[in-house]
């Protein structure tokens, strides 16, 4: 069969114009190879982006002439975040418009999260893979193409059926990861994803141009703790990580098909193994690889200590995220679940400020339905306290299917969503960081909003000074 596989362009209101090649769909492209089928991968994110009065007829001209061009059997839409699928959802009308014959599929958390409600009022999508989708879109293809249709076999699978939508649930998740064939990098031009990196950390004043996603592990192995994460929705209640050599390989073969530099580990438990992380590491100093990388969603400060961050540091981590989330023990390890001392947060901030070469992010979450003026207080004093390169205030957004979800909306605290049309909404995503989702018991948004402004007063005074000091990092992000 030949398949197209599309990556939907940058959302028009996304500030941030930096973006990876899809490691998603690159992974499915290379499961799809293994089976013999001819894949193209179609990423709109690498077209420059056209003014907002064509932007619509620019990046549907692409489509339709890669389309009449290639002419697939199967089209399949990525939706790496629920931005992308006010795109994604237009694109596929147009597919059935011009393209009625060819069949549509969609998958990503957004899809995986709503595909009843998609399938039930979007005509134009015809599948959704449920989840963890490597394996389920190779037992799609199979029965297309024995013109079985057995779609009830297919795990992870949501159709239509007499009028029906039916989801069958995701049961079965590749246990071992290492038995994935690398993502199909040949499908893709390296250079397509070039930006301007130039005021990037780099202490090793190596070639940035971009960073190339690496993947090291599926799910969470905490996935009964964080009460606001819908990764399980997506990757299984199992932690699953791959071999070290097996990551080591695939930086290895990036580095020489490419001559690629700078890498980035999205998993937000790369370091989950002490023993597994410390092996990554040494095997990318053994094997040679003058390589720079970053952790950019957020490392568990319990799976860190000096040893660990020795061992990062010494194979090329140049900028680190700590995933905080509350300066209050009680939000922070009561009502989150986290699970981490102040003591243990602090004794982390000193080891990683003790690398002058190492630019610091902290993640910090607010909004919890459990939060006071107390707890905010306590987040306040940490923000200064800590002092970091760059300090992230994002609102908790109650995502379906988390309990936080659940308990927002049976308590009736949920403020501005549309609980019956979230299927097709964006916002959630787009307005994470300056609309606020769900009010807490005990403060009014306005307070909220007033203890957000004092903390970016905060973060600017600290900027100012570490900039006056001379200890400041320059980054982009």
């Amino acid at each position: 069969m030949k398949i197209l596989l599309v990556n939907p362009p940058q959302p028009a209101v996304w500030y941030n114009n930096e973006f990876y090649p899809p490691s998603s769909l690159l992974y499915l492209a290379a499961m799809l190879k293994r089976n013999n089928e001819e894949v193209k991968i179609l990423d709109m994110k690498t077209f420059p982006l056209p003014n907002s009065d064509s932007r619509q007829d620019f990046y549907e001209n692409i489509l339709v002439k890669t389309l009449s061009d290639f002419v697939p059997d199967l089209i399949g839409f990525g939706c790496l975040f629920s931005g992308n699928f006010p795109d994604i959802l237009r694109f596929s009308v147009v597919c059935k418009e011009r393209f009625a014959e060819i069949p549509t599929i969609a998958g990503g958390i957004h899809l995986t999260i709503y595909a009843s409600d998609i399938l039930t009022h979007c005509p134009s999508i015809d599948w959704i893979i449920v989840g963890e989708g490597e394996e389920s879109v190779v037992q799609l293809v199979n029965t297309i193409k024995t013109k079985r249709f057995e779609f009830d076999k297919i795990d992870g699978f949501a159709y239509r059926k007499n009028g029906k939508v039916i989801v069958n649930r995701k049961y079965n998740y590749i246990k071992d990861l290492d038995s994935i064939p690398f993502p199909a990098y040949d499908l893709i031009n390296i250079k397509d994803y070039y930006v301007d990196s130039s005021a990037w950390n780099n202490p090793k004043n190596l070639p940035i141009n971009t960073s190339v996603p690496i993947i090291t592990s599926r799910s969470c192995p905490n996935h009964r703790l964080c009460n606001f994460c819908s990764m399980h929705m997506a990757m299984g209640r199992r932690w699953r990580a791959r071999s070290p050599e097996n990551v080591v390989g695939e930086i290895e073969y990036v580095y020489n098909k490419f001559s690629h530099r700078h890498f980035s580990f999205m998993d937000d438990n790369l370091t989950a193994n002490k023993t597994r992380i410390i092996e990554i590491c040494n095997l990318i100093k053994k094997k040679g690889l003058n390589i720079q990388f970053e952790v950019p969603n957020g490392l568990n400060l319990r799976t860190l200590d000096k040893e660990v961050i020795d061992a990062l540091i010494s194979a090329g981590l140049t900028r680190i995220h700590l995933a905080i989330e509350s300066g209050s023990v009680f939000i922070r390890n009561e009502i989150m679940k986290k699970y981490i001392s102040r003591e243990k947060i602090y004794e982390i901030i000193r080891i990683v400020k003790s690398y002058k070469q190492l630019f610091i992010c902290a993640f910090f979450l607010i909004g919890m339905p459990e939060e006071t003026k107390e707890t905010l207080e306590d987040t306040y004093n940490m923000i200064r306290d800590i002092d970091v390169d760059k300090t992230y205030i994002h609102h908790i957004v109650p995502y379906p299917g988390t309990d936080v979800f659940e308990q927002a909306l049976r308590d009736n605290l949920l403020l501005n969503i549309d609980n019956q049309n979230l299927y097709k909404a964006d916002y959630l995503y787009f307005y994470r960081n300056t609309r606020f989702f769900i009010k807490p018991y005990n403060l009014a948004v306005e307070d909220l909003i007033e203890f957000k402004d004092r903390c970016e007063r905060l973060i600017a005074e600290q900027k100012a000074k570490r900039q006056k000091q001379g200890s400041y990092h320059v980054d982009s992000v």
